[in-house]
Formats: C-alpha cells, structure tokens, sequence
C-alpha cells in the first residue's frame, strides 16, 4: 500500500524511494492570490518542512513564487526549480499541494510530466493529492491529458527530435517529388526522382 503514513513517496507513476533512503528534496512554494483561495506560502513551507523531517530525507531548498496571477507559468521560483533540477542537485520536489503547481489539472498534468522528465519524483504533502498522483489515477481529466502527453512525447521522439544524419541516408524505396517552383501547371511538369545517400 502507498500511503505517506506508512513512509512511501508516491511519484507520478511509480513508487520511487522509501524512509530510510536519503533524498535530496527541493520544495516549492506559491503565495495564493489571497488567503480565502490557499495557504500563505510560510505556511506551505512549513507543511514541506516538516514532511521532510518526518521522512528522514534533506531540504536543499526551498522555491518560492509571490502573488502574480498575470504571469502563471513565467514565474521566477518555478525556474529556480527547474534549474536545480536540471543540475542533477535534487531528487524530488515536494508542494504543500498540487493546487500550488497550479490551479488547473490540465496545467498540473503538463507539469508534473515536465517535472518527471528532470527525474524528479513528486511529492504532495496533502493527502487527497495522493490518488491523483498514480500512474492511473481515478480523474478522467488526467487520465486523458497524461495519454495526449505521451502520444506527443512519441511523436516528438519518432519524428522531430531525431534529425536527419548522412549516418541514416533516406531508404531508397522513397519516392521524392520534385515540383517546378511558381505556379503547378500539371502533374506531367512533375520530375520524379529517387533520392541519394
């Protein structure tokens, strides 16, 4: 069973790392527009703070973004935390919940994904995160949009993230069609020609 009481860190998709092994966690934090829609980011911080003692693990830092609701993604915490993930000095990120990521599951989702491909496993400190947070969580909503993710992460890695290399020459069974620039007259003014390695 994954549950925080029983010690476990529950990631997006996976059981990572449980008490008892050490972890390197950034936390992150974001002032709510005001306090009838979330905790104070002192607060957030705290509940972070003391999960990471609790589990025995290690608090590089802490991230934190003001009130800014003109700039939800541009925000200057979340880059920090990025570029400590980016520098290998983390394992996972921990948030108060993932409300704070962002109000939006859709958001939330592209996020998190983003996250997990730093290597970071996620850690919410709310429990009623913690569904959300399997690999096949109850939420169509996220069940939908972790699917979109990974058909674009697939088309981005068969097609436009490989580029083309003398190393892997077109097959020759390929057909290319080479059309007169300006106007097309007709498909006879069409050359057909085969490519070469």
């Amino acid at each position: 069973m994954t549950t925080q009481g029983a010690g476990v860190i529950l990631a997006v998709g996976t059981v990572v790392k449980s008490v008892g092994e050490f972890v390197r966690v950034v936390g992150y934090v974001r002032e709510a527009p005001s306090l009838e829609e979330g905790e104070s980011a002192f607060a957030q911080s705290e509940h972070i703070r003391r999960w990471v003692a609790d589990s025995g693990h290690h608090l590089v830092a802490t991230c934190q973004d003001g009130r800014d609701p003109t700039q939800p993604l541009g925000r200057d915490g979340f880059r920090a935390l990025l570029d400590i993930a980016r520098s290998g000095s983390a394992d996972a990120v921990a948030v108060s919940s993932l409300s704070v990521l962002s109000p939006d599951k859709v958001t939330q989702e592209v996020i998190l994904d983003h996250l997990r491909d730093l290597g970071l496993t996620i850690v919410s400190v709310d429990r009623d995160d913690h569904d959300e947070l399997f690999e096949n969580p109850d939420d169509h909503t996220r069940l939908i949009v972790r699917d979109v993710i990974s058909k674009v992460d697939h088309f981005r890695k068969e097609f436009v993230e490989d580029p083309p290399s003398a190393e892997r020459p077109t097959p020759p069974d390929v057909i290319v069609q080479l059309l007169p620039g300006g106007r097309q007259r007709d498909d006879s003014a069409a050359q057909t020609a085969r490519p070469t390695a």
